[in-house]
């Protein structure tokens, strides 16, 4: 009896596999929103119900990428992930729980590449059953600043649906875009874009379908990712991306999917201009470079140049910070002492044991859950057995407020020290902001001409 048939008939299925679900759904949950600060989500109006659903996703987070994706959604996922997987024992139990499908690739050592006849079979069944599943047509996760060559894998299983079921499953393409790879903290967009269109003209031989279809995924992929030459642009348009925010005073409000579409932009933008106006950009760059620069020679942020330092301002600060200093600092520290030992080391061996910036999270996340929960079940224990039941169920709510607390207070001091330290400059300096504001204004005029002229060549 193949693997996939021992999955149908096994214990595990009905109930306790829908119980199970709902366990898993919540636990990806929790790690989303302890691992990262921003966690949005768009374009779920486009999930449609009792129908089944191919995801097809970008991989740029290994498997952090399926965590993040489960996190996002209601429906119950089953990832399409490679058959050397499921011969871990650590993940092989979990993958068999949320119902893996195993796809085995030429390239994979010892990989039987004969058995996908029976995971495309097991595919078809679950989507006859209205079920979804999730794939990464990539293939594989990458570091690339930009979307890899897809495999033909997710068109043929919707045209193969369609064949066996007769029903056609909906294919969404899914953006997953991390603002900071490996950075604790940080954030993650979601976007499901719309559905792909599944036609085919008549009389089309099934290669050239497949390869259709593909495209139009290609397509929906690209329009919910960022596709940029290098990382080195990415960063450079997410700097100008804050020339914009500021500009226009939505620094501290603007979404993840603001950034997206104003990044996305400026991409495009910056493609035509480097063709048609290469002087400009590079001396763009080079402007942008020296406030930079002299900004931190200065010590001070570009948002900092847009406080206006009124007395009602600086009342409303003054009390924030006497209440973290006073009631959100102490509850912080007791987090950050009782954490600071399994923090540090997932940190540092993290760093020797991710093979790529693409592993970063998902390495952090799994160390992360294993130091602390021995590390923290040891510390209870010991509360248990020197002071009883009672101290050890006290302490364990202490944990987990304080490193709550923690989480939201990470980088608050260093931002209050920051904050006073360039008001008390702006203080004793009053001609250096005005300084700072002219050079940015200079920059700002400089951008927005360049934008006109990407609007002009778009055009043309």
């Amino acid at each position: 009896m193949s693997d996939l048939s021992a999955e149908r008939s096994s214990p595990h299925s009905g109930k306790t596999r829908r119980w199970f679900a709902i366990a898993w759904r919540n636990f990806c949950r929790l790690v989303v929103k302890v691992f990262y600060r921003k966690f949005e989500i768009s374009g779920t109006e486009n999930i449609p119900d009792n129908v089944g659903i191919i995801f097809c996703a970008n991989h740029v987070n290994a498997l952090a990428d399926a965590v993040v994706l489960q996190a996002a959604t209601e429906k119950a996922i089953r990832p399409l992930a490679r058959s050397g997987l499921f011969e871990n024992r650590l993940f092989k139990p979990l993958l068999d729980m949320i119902g893996a499908v195993p796809i085995y690739r030429r390239k994979d050592k010892d990989s039987d590449v004969s058995r996908n006849e029976d995971s495309f079979r097991r595919v078809y069944e679950l989507l006859g059953e209205n079920q979804a599943l999730i794939i990464f047509p990539e293939g594989q996760s990458h570091d690339a600043p930009h979307l890899s060559e897809l495999k033909t894998g997710a068109a043929r299983m919707a045209l193969g649906a369609i064949e066996v079921n007769g029903v056609a499953p909906v294919v969404l393409p899914v953006g997953l875009t991390f603002t900071g790879k490996g950075k604790f903290r940080s954030g993650v967009l979601v976007q499901f874009g719309e559905p792909v269109d599944l036609s085919i003209p008549e009389k089309m031989d099934n290669y050239d379908a497949v390869h259709l279809i593909t495209d139009r995924i290609k397509e929906g992929l690209t329009e919910v990712t960022l596709n940029a030459e290098s990382w080195e642009d990415i960063n450079l348009m997410g700097r100008l991306e804050q020339f914009f925010a500021l500009r226009h005073g939505k620094y501290h409000h603007r979404s993840l999917k603001q950034r997206f579409r104003t990044l996305q932009r400026l991409i495009e933008a910056q493609h035509l201009l480097r063709v048609h106006e290469p002087d400009r950009v590079r001396s763009l760059i080079t402007h942008l470079k020296n406030f930079e620069r002299l900004c931190r020679y200065c010590g001070v942020r570009d948002y900092h140049l847009t406080i206006k330092y009124q007395p009602a301002l600086i009342g409303i600060y003054i009390v924030r910070t006497v209440f973290i200093l006073i009631v959100a600092l102490p509850v912080g520290l007791w987090g950050v002492i009782n954490s600071i030992i399994p923090f540090e080391l997932t940190r540092h061996l993290a760093k020797k044991i991710a093979k790529g910036t693409d592993q970063y999270d998902t390495t952090k996340m799994l160390l992360g859950m294993l130091l602390f929960t021995v590390f923290w079940g040891l510390q209870i224990f010991f509360v248990f057995k020197q002071f009883g039941l009672e101290w050890a169920m006290a302490y364990l709510i202490s944990l987990m407020i304080g490193a709550a607390v923690a989480l939201r207070m990470r980088g608050e001091n260093k931002r209050i020290r920051e904050n006073l330290k360039v008001f008390f400059i702006f203080l004793r300096k009053r001609q250096l902001k005005e300084y700072l504001q002219n050079k940015q204004h200079e920059l700002e005029v400089e951008l927005a001409k360049l934008v006109r002229i990407a609007n002009r060549l778009s055009v043309t």
